[in-house]
């Protein structure tokens, strides 16, 4: 934790730093237990185009609020639309 503090290549911040590794903590827990994050993602409801994967990434992550979530399920393939989108 110290060391990346001291790192001047990246953001500097402490709660983001905790959050970075507490979050890769989640994703080795979800690949031991699901496989893969693709496997973790599929056994999540994506009903209601994935009000609830959005929330359940945002109790599992740190710091990973519902726009990001949202930006981050796109941009990993997942069929999510814009909320305005019918």
């Amino acid at each position: 934790m110290e060391r990346l503090l001291k790192d001047e290549g990246i953001v500097r911040n402490r709660m983001k730093i905790t959050a970075a590794v507490e979050n890769a903590k989640q994703f080795k827990k979800i690949k031991t237990e699901y496989g893969s994050f693709q496997a973790y993602l599929d056994s999540l409801d994506k009903s209601h185009n994935y009000t609830l994967v959005i929330k359940e990434l945002g109790k599992k992550f740190q710091r990973l609020g519902p726009s990001s979530a949202r930006i981050f399920l796109y941009s990993v393939g997942e069929n999510i639309k814009h909320p305005q989108e019918k």
